[in-house]
Order: structure tokens, then sequence, then C-alpha cells
């Protein structure tokens, strides 16, 4: 390159073939490129990474982790309960699973890609978790591992030579444990223990020596660091401890170093720090910044790519306004905030119709959400970070400053809290025992909440009501085994009341109910109703009629409002349809209804090109 400028001062006594040949060079060297070193041409493609979109799950599947070859994706297909895999390929999905009673949870493909490893809930069956194993191709699942002791079961990864399964066992007496479960037999040892926290992902070196894993920073924290253990019990290190949470993602192939996610630049992107004789080695390097706000890892394909899942949908909070005697919509839903727009969901008017308080997204996984309250006249929103990496509801409690939600807990294991409003702080209430969660309802005095839990001695879901000041729990209703409850409790205005929906085993479909809110005979209001799920029913201001959100079929996400009253009668669908209608809420106004309304979506993206990275830094 250095001998292209001197082709203008040519002197004449060069010959003419002595200028061809000269300038044939210059040609071909341009043509091929510049001529640097190595390690320069290593470190230009930190410029050139290169990422892109994989796959867009319809929206009825969980997303969770890729064959070695990167062809086939594990997931959850939630129509059907099943554990499937869906070919990239061709975009064809195909069942690895029947229908037991239960659902698949984590999965993870084997080294060899032959096999999946999965959680599988057993609910509303008994409520346990099994470890289990089923060949890609097919055929009959094996229980690796049963205990009834055991509240959660999460497969993270198989040792390299896929003799054994790397999971975290979350235990009934809320102590955590990482372990080796064996492929062969389901044998069992334990690696680390841990009182409360948990791991939320753990990964082997590619040699099968260490084990990186993530761990939250204190209780009751959404933020984590990152530490190494030797898997033959030798010594334990720190390996990114910052004030940002920070978070597992893999090892390289060449295991010389993490690669984890880290929102230390204000969004999530991927980082790497260098791993030397089991210990981190320097300072941490951002790879790629900015991945997506609900970023889950899925891990390296042979060929050095990174895959991960983005959730992309847009739910958001929406209020219409409705004449609840005719049916007919006075004016059209219209969002309730302009903030945090695609992240805003499950809305609840106070008792006085004053605020509004919703739910609003900051992560997937290990991002918080935040409790907003908006001001129904100024529609001024305030918020509340509520430090719940799976808050999945928050209600009024009464007419005091404080909420019902339900969340995960920072010991894992999913209950409902009480948070006061000014300051953040909450209690702990009770134990749902179900990933979905529901808030349940707080009695008018709010002196007592009524929700759903698990009953470990019938092994059935129930409804119970739970005293505040003695902390007593009154059992209201049951399901018959194998049916569910498909919508949470909600409490007729005078406080008399419960409504709510159960999922028939039999027929699939769905019964509308009513049981006295002090306990007795439950009623069937309506059988035979498809809801979408999960379903919604709230009470009409006068107590009179059940609204509740019908799905015309299954693959329909246009779901329809509809009414019943409570006296009988036939059903009466509104003027009223939105995507995927769910979690209502009506003021006590009677016109203005807010609801929730959208499509959760995942997104398959890679990051290519980024690898070579590697060679820059040696």
């Amino acid at each position: 390159l250095a001998a292209v400028p001197m082709v203008g001062p040519w002197r004449r006594s060069v010959s003419a073939a002595a200028f061809a040949l000269t300038m044939l060079f210059v040609l071909l060297t341009l043509s091929s490129g510049p001529i640097i070193s190595p390690t320069r041409a290593a470190a230009q493609q930190v410029g050139r990474i290169v990422t892109r979109q994989v796959w867009v799950s319809p929206g009825d599947e969980y997303l969770y982790a890729l064959t070695p070859d990167g062809r086939y994706l594990t997931l959850q297909d939630w129509e059907s309960k099943n554990l499937a895999v869906r070919d990239l390929a061709t975009g064809q999905k195909r069942r690895l699973t029947d229908r037991d009673p239960g659902y698949p949870m984590a999965s993870l493909p084997s080294p060899n890609g032959k096999e999946v490893a999965y959680a599988w809930h057993n609910f509303p069956k008994d409520n346990s978790y099994d470890l289990r194993i089923v060949g890609l191709d097919g055929g009959k699942p094996r229980i690796l591992y049963a205990n009834p002791e055991l509240a959660y079961v999460k497969p993270t990864d198989w040792s390299p030579d896929g003799k054994n399964i790397l999971a975290v066992f979350d235990r009934e007496d809320k102590s955590n444990q990482m372990v080796l479960v064996s492929a062969m037999d389901g044998s069992v040892r334990v690696l680390k223990a841990f009182d409360r926290e948990s791991p939320m992902r753990a990964r082997f070196s590619p040699d099968g020596r260490y084990v990186v894993y993530d761990l939250p920073q204190a209780p009751r924290s959404n933020d984590y660091d990152i530490f190494l253990l030797a898997v033959d019990g030798g010594r334990e290190s720190s390996v990114v401890q910052h004030p940002a949470n920070d978070v597992v993602f893999d090892w390289t192939p060449d295991g010389k170093r993490i690669l984890f996610g880290s929102n230390r630049t204000g969004t999530m992107g991927a980082w790497w720090i260098q791993i030397a004789d089991g210990k981190a080695k320097g300072t941490a390097e951002l790879v790629k910044p900015d991945l997506g706000l609900h970023v889950w890892p899925m891990g390296f394909t042979q060929n050095g790519s990174y895959y991960y899942s983005v959730e992309t949908g847009m739910s958001d909070v929406y209020i219409a306004e409705l004449d609840l005697a005719t049916g007919k919509l006075l004016a059209p839903p219209r969002p309730a905030t302009q903030r945090f727009v695609g992240s805003n969901s499950g809305p609840d008017w106070s008792s006085d119709g004053r605020q509004l308080v919703y739910r609003s997204r900051r992560g997937r996984g290990w991002g918080a959400s935040a409790i907003c309250v908006r001001d129904t006249e100024s529609g001024e929103v305030h918020e509340l970070p509520s430090k719940f990496d799976q808050l999945r509801a928050a209600r009024w409690c009464a007419d005091s400053p404080s909420l019902i939600a339900g969340t995960r807990l920072p010991s894992g294991v999913f209950g409902l809290v009480r948070i006061d409003v000014q300051t953040g702080e909450f209690e702990r209430v009770g134990v749902v025992n179900r990933p979905w969660g529901w808030a349940g309802a707080c009695s008018r005095d709010g002196k007592a909440i009524y929700y759903q839990r698990w009953n470990k001695t019938a092994k059935t879901p129930s409804i119970v009501s739970h005293d505040f000041a003695t902390g007593q729990e009154k059992q209201l209703h049951s399901v018959v085994e194998s049916s569910m409850y498909s919508s949470g409790v909600a409490l007729s205005r005078d406080g008399q009341q419960l409504a709510f929906a159960v999922r028939d085993a039999e027929s699939g479909s769905d019964i509308l109910k009513v049981l006295p809110a002090a306990g007795g005979e439950p009623r069937d209001l309506l059988r035979g109703v498809q809801l979408r799920w999960p379903g919604s029913v709230a009470w009409t201001p006068d107590g009179q009629s059940v609204l509740f959100v019908k799905q015309p079929s299954p693959d329909d996400s246009k779901t329809e409002l509809w009414l019943i009253p409570l006296q009988g009668g036939e059903p009466r669908k509104l003027d009223l349809t939105a995507e995927n209608m769910g979690e209502m809420s009506v003021h006590p106004d009677g016109r203005h209804i807010a609801f929730t309304a959208g499509q959760d979506k995942q997104e398959v993206w890679v990051m290519e090109n980024f690898l070579p990275m590697l060679g820059a830094a040696k």
C-alpha cells in the first residue's frame, strides 16, 4: 500500500514495461484487500459482529435451547402442554411427549443431540416435579429423578461427555442445591448447597472441570453476581462482582472466557471475561451492547455461533367505555399509558376508582417488574420499583394503601405478598405453588384474602381464605383430580360472593362458578365455555352479573367480552373484542373497563463472527 502514492510522480526514464508491471501489482494488491497483520485483522472483527433473526415464535410456545448443530429448538408447546422441537430449517414442529397430566418446564438437548433432558411439572396430579429424558426422535420418556421434597427442579446443562446433567433443586424446606444427576441411573451428587437463593443458570466448562453459575447478590435481590466452582470439590472463586446485574450466558468453546449478560451500561449487553486456572483474569470487556430488554441465553452451536431469544411481544393496558345494560361500546379502547409501551399488564381499579394499578416489565428472568399507579383524573403515573423478577399480578387491598401481589419470591417459591404502596416494603402472606400465581382478592374489610393454593393433603388445587391477623387458612373449595382453576378469584363488590372458572379435565372446557365468600356450596353459572387461558372474570358493580373473556376457538387470538346474569339467563356478547384480552377490572362507575391486550412473542437471534476477537486479545 505504501507504493500507491508513488504512482503519480513516475520519472520519464522508467520504461513503459516497468510501469505496466508496477500498475498490475498495485491493482492486484488493492483487489485482494489491505495487507495487515493477523492480529490487526482479528481486531477488526469487533466492528463486524453480525446478529440476525432466526425464528419468531407464533406466541403459543415457550422456547428453551438448541441442539449442538443449531437445527432443532426445544420448546414448551403450551396448547398441547407437551415438550416439542421446532426444526429451524423447515419451520415444522414435532411433539416429543404425549399428554401426561402436567406440562414441561426447562429442557436441554444432550451434547450429541440425540436426547433431551427436561423438567416435568405433575400438575394438577400431585404438584410434584420430575427430571426426565426423552429421545429427540421420540419414544417413551423415562423419569430420571423424582422426589416429593422438591418444590422445583431445573436442568441447566449436560456434562461435556453426556454422562451427567447439571441441575438446580429447590426443596420444600426452602433450601436449594446445585447437583449432578447421572443420565444413566439418576443417582445424585450435590456440588453445592444454598440457604435460600439458588442459581438461575449454571454451565460446565468445555473440559468439564468447572461450573460457572450466577447467584443473587443479596436476599430479595434481582441483581446477580457470577462464581466459579471446581467440579472435583476444589476451590470456588468469584468471577464477576459488580453493582450491576450480571448473569451467566456460557463458556466460549475454547474454555478461556466466560460470556455473560450485564446491564451495567443501562441495557442488557453481552460481555466476557478471561479465565485462567479456575480464576478470572483481567477486566470484563463488552462484546455486543443492547441485545434487548427481555433476553434469554440459549448457547453456542458447533460452528461457534451464539443463540439467544428476545421477548418482543407487545401487551398493554387499555381502557374502554361500555354500556353494560345494552352492551354497546361508548368509547373505543385507548392505552392507559404511553410509558414503556408493550410492557404493561394486569390493571386493577381502586375501590374509589381514583387510581389504577398495573405492572410494567423491566426484563425477563433477571429483570424486575415495576408497580405503576395511575391517577384517574390527571393520568399521572407513580412508579414503585418492586424488585420482584416474576411479578404476576397486583391487586388493591380494600381501602388501605397496600397491594396484594402474586410473585416469585427470592427463595424461588411462588407466593403472595402484601406491598406498602408508599414504601415498597413487603411481607409474605401465603404460598400459591403455581407459576402463574393469580394475586387473589382482598376482603372488603381488608382483614383477609381469598386465593388459590395447592392442598398437599388432598393433592388438588383449592380456594382458601387467609386471615392476616392470625395467619389461619380456611378451605372454601377444591377441584376434582386432574381438573384445575382456569382463572383467579373475583370478589363481588358487597364482599359476599366469589366468582372463578374451572377447567374440566374430561371435557377440556371451562365452568364458571360462584361461591359464598364465607364458605358453602358452589353453583355452576355457565358450563361448556371456552375461556382464554389464563382466564379472567370480573363482577359488575351492582353484583348482578359476571363478566368473562371468551375465546371463539383455540387458535383464535381475537377474544370477546361476555356477560352472564347471576340469577340465570343466557350469556350475551358485549361490543368489545381485542387481541388476547384478559386481566379485567371494572371501574366503580360501571362504564369503564381496564384490561390487558396484546401478544407476547419470542424471537430467536444468533450472534456470529465475534469469536475471531479472541485472536486479537492474545
